[in-house]
C-alpha cells in the first residue's frame, strides 16, 4: 500500500524534527505561515510510549491540517518500538512514523538509540522491521522513514546508508554531521549528495538537512545535492516565514508570537508555558531593544502575562 511519501509533490521542503521545539503549537504556526511539505513531531521514547501512552501521546496532538504529520520515535528495543508504532497508528493522526537514528545527546545515544544506532547496524535494521510489522498489522497507508547522520565519530556515509537501504524505508533524512560533531562545524553536503546517489538507485527518497538558513539555500541544495528535497530545522526558529522566502515586519513578528501563545493554550492547555520563553526570544531576535524585551520575557510565567506584555509593545512598522 502506497504512503504519502510516494504521492507527495517533489521536491520536499519540510520542517525537521527538533527535541523540545517542534511541539504542537510550533508546528501549527509553521504550517499556517510557511506551508511546508511535511511536519515532524518532537521525538518520543518508544519504551516510554509503550508503558505510558496517555501522557506521551500529547506530543502528537495536531491542529487541523492537510500537511502530512510524521511522528518520531527513538529507542533501541524492537518490541517497544513495534508497540509504540502501533499506538501511534491507532491513537493519532500521524501519516508517517520516523525512527530517530541521529540524536547525538548522550542520554539517548549511550543507551543504543539515536545516533548510537550507527554503531549497531543490526539493531537499526531490527527497529525498522519492527515498525514495518506494526504498519502491516493495520489497513492504513503509513509511511516509514529514518532520520540519521553521516557517522558516529567518523564519516561512514556510504556504508551506513547501504545498510539502511537493505531494510527499505520509504525515506531517509540525513543530517550532514557526525555524532561527534554534535552541531559544531558545518554540515557536509557532499556526503549528503553521495547518499542521495545511493538512495536514488534503490528508489528511496533522501532528504538533506543541516545549516539551511533561507529558502534560496534550500533550493540551491536541492539543485546540487538532494533533488528529492530538504528539511529545515534551526533556520525556522522564530522564523516560519523561511519556507515562503518572506521577511515580516516587526509588528507581524509580534502578532505571530501572540498567535503562537494562543495556539499553545488551545492545543496543549496543561503543558508548562515556560517552554514558550525560548520561542518568544527567537521571534524578537534583531529588534532594536531585543535584550531588554528578552529579559522581561524570561520572567513571565503564564500565557496571560506573555500576551499582555507583547500587547504592550508599540511597533508600527
Amino acid at each position: 500500500m502506497e504512503s504519502f511519501w510516494q504521492t507527495i509533490k517533489k521536491p520536499i521542503i519540510g520542517l525537521s524534527p527538533m527535541d523540545g521545539i517542534t511541539d504542537p503549537a510550533f508546528r501549527s504556526v509553521v504550517d499556517e505561515i510557511g506551508h511546508p511539505s511535511i511536519l515532524y513531531t518532537e521525538f518520543v521514547s518508544a519504551e516510554g510510549l509503550s508503558r505510558n501512552p496517555k501522557r506521551l501521546l500529547r506530543t502528537f496532538t495536531s491542529h487541523k491540517t492537510d500537511t502530512p504529520l510524521i511522528g518520531q520515535l527513538f529507542g533501541s528495543d524492537p518490541i517497544a518500538m513495534q508497540e509504540a508504532a502501533a499506538i501511534l497508528i491507532e491513537k493519532t493522526k500521524i501519516q508517517g512514523i520516523d525512527i530517530n537514528m541521529g540524536c547525538p545527546a548522550r542520554r539517548v545515544a549511550s543507551h543504543g538509540g539515536g545516533a548510537g544506532l550507527i554503531k549497531k547496524p543490526h539493531d537499526a535494521i531490527k527497529l525498522i522491521e519492527a515498525v514495518k510489522s506494526a504498519i502491516r498489522a493495520t489497513n492504513k497507508s503509513i509511511g516509514l522513514s529514518v532520520k540519521t547522520r553521516i557517522g558516529y565519530d567518523e564519516i561512514v556515509t556510504e556504508t551506513w546508508i547501504k545498510t539502511l537501504l537493505e531494510a527499505q524505508p520509504d525515506t531517509i533524512a540525513l543530517h550532514g554531521r557526525t555524532l561527534k560533531q554534535m552541531y559544531t562545524g558545518v554540515a557536509n553536503w557532499e556526503e549528503i549528495h553521495k547518499a542521495s546517489l545511493l538512495t536514488k538507485k534503490a528508489h528511496i527518497l533522501l532528504l538533506g538537512n543541516g545549516d539551511i538558513q533561507s529558502l534560496d539555500e534550500a533550493n540551491e541544495h536541492i539543485k546540487k545535492h538532494t533533488p528529492d528535497g530538504i528539511l529545515i530545522g534551526r533556520g525556522a526558529l522564530g522564523n516560519p516565514w523561511i519556507f515562503q522566502n518572506s521577511t515580516p515586519s516587526v509588528k507581524i513578528r509580534i502578532q505571530t508570537a501572540m498567535r503562537h501563545i494562543q495556539l499553545f493554550d488551545e492545543l496543549t492547555p496543561i503543558a508548562n508555558p515556560l517552554s514558550l520563553r525560548k520561542h518568544l526570544g527567537w521571534y524578537i531576535k534583531g529588534f532594536s531593544d531585543a535584550s531588554s524585551i528578552r529579559n522581561t520575557i524570561m520572567k513571565l510565567a503564564t500565557t496571560k502575562d506573555m500576551l499582555d506584555f507583547l500587547s504592550s509593545l508599540s511597533y508600527s512598522e
